[in-house]
């Protein structure tokens, strides 16, 4: 007892599956282009080492002021640096850890860098208490130092930069201008040329930076639009290449390809002196077929029809939809008393299949076959198609569901 065959429904089915799209190779995808703020925070936090210098820095000071300003004040001033530095130093490895947020980064580094700054600002009282001029100009030229390796350290993000920088630079100029003197006066108009300058050179450093990454990110905006465009043409490339060779309903190869590759085939053939058989299968009173149950249920024994083509003959065989509801089949090195077997039993097995569309069951089909052989029959593409389609011919007017070998 034969099985019946459920006919599908889903239109899936109804055509041959095309490569995917780009939202289904998105996993090969390059990574995702840089964002620019999330770089200016990763160079912020890149060389958390560098905060360490003000800790050396602020201990030579309280080293050299330690004879001559109060030790209290002067040890409370270097308790700060003993407090945030290592808390900033701490906060930036957790934030690496734990993968904080840009914005929650941003926000610790431009509060560390300004609490920092505001320590080294302090320095503004020993300059206003301090008589002379010496030890001013040695805390300036620290105070000096510490902003010049700022715009190495936190140029890369504007807000950071000038939150160090501003608490550092500005006590100091007004402690100078609360001196009075004429000497104080005027090392206070060159530290606020100083400040300006280094605000010049903060700024310019960090419009360089957000540029270079602005770059890097159209960059690799660029390549990642080139990988997916590449990829959509290799798609696209694939679906015409499948579209050019196959039958979009059954997934056979289609006339196109047959013609094309069985003039190949035939040229082999005579170089090595071998048969190639070719059969034409035709459906029989398929329209009629198609009347009654529909074009839907017609499509069905087709794609049915052509599985069981492709799968009882060899990989080196080529099966097509020629046409309508015509298949032909090449046996290559075959002769026609060779395949006749062969589709015989193929015509037995499409006899017996039964089908069910849409709960309703179908009767099974015949075909009708002429054969060729090459090259006896013809010694071109034409010809032995021509010779087959005249022994279909026969098989028709001999009453169908029958084979016929060309004569």
């Amino acid at each position: 007892m034969t099985q019946p065959v459920r006919a599908s429904e889903t239109p899936e089915n109804r055509v041959v599956p095309f490569p995917a799209g780009a939202s289904e190779t998105s996993r090969a995808t390059p990574d995702a282009p840089l964002d620019v703020r999330s770089e200016q925070i990763r160079l912020l936090r890149e060389h958390p080492s560098l905060i360490v210098f003000n800790l050396v820095n602020a201990l030579l000071v309280f080293v050299v002021l330690w004879r001559i300003f109060p030790h209290q004040l002067l040890m409370g001033w270097y308790a700060l640096f003993a407090i945030i530095i290592p808390a900033r130093l701490i906060l930036s490895h957790v934030s690496r850890q734990r993968g904080w947020p840009t914005a929650t980064v941003a926000r610790l580094g431009v509060a560390g860098s300004a609490a920092t700054g505001a320590a080294w600002g302090l320095l503004a009282w020993p300059i206003l208490t301090i008589p002379g001029l010496t030890y001013p100009v040695f805390i300036i030229f620290v105070l000096g130092g510490m902003t010049a390796g700022a715009v190495l350290l936190d140029a890369a993000y504007l807000p950071a930069f000038v939150a160090f920088v501003l608490p550092i630079l500005a006590p100091a100029s007004i402690a100078f201008a609360i001196r009075g003197d004429e000497a104080s006066l005027a090392m206070g108009l060159m530290l606020v040329a100083f400040t300006i300058v280094q605000a010049v050179v903060g700024w310019r450093a960090n419009r360089w930076i957000v540029d270079t990454l602005r770059l890097q990110a159209q960059r690799e905006n660029l390549t990642a639009d080139l990988y997916r465009t590449t990829a959509e043409l290799t798609r696209r490339e694939a679906i015409l290449r499948i579209m050019a060779n196959h039958d979009q309903l059954t997934g056979l190869f289609n006339r196109y390809y047959l013609l094309e590759t069985l003039e190949r085939e035939l040229a082999r053939a005579s170089r090595l002196q071998v048969s190639v058989a070719v059969a034409i299968l035709d459906i029989d009173h398929f329209k009629d077929y198609n009347d009654h149950f529909g074009h839907e249920a017609g499509d069905e024994v087709l794609r049915t029809t052509a599985a069981m083509l492709k799968d009882a003959v060899r990989s080196t065989d080529i099966v097509c939809r020629y046409g309508g509801e015509e298949f032909l089949i090449v046996f290559l090195d075959s002769a026609a008393v060779t395949a006749i077997p062969r589709v015989d039993q193929i015509c037995q097995d499409i006899r017996q299949r039964v089908y069910l569309y849409r709960g309703s069951a179908m009767p099974s089909v015949t075909m009708s076959v002429g054969v060729a052989e090459f090259p006896q029959h013809g010694r071109s593409v034409d010809a032995l198609i021509r010779a087959a389609d005249r022994a279909l011919y026969a098989a028709k007017k001999a009453g169908r569901d029958c084979i016929e070998v060309f004569s």
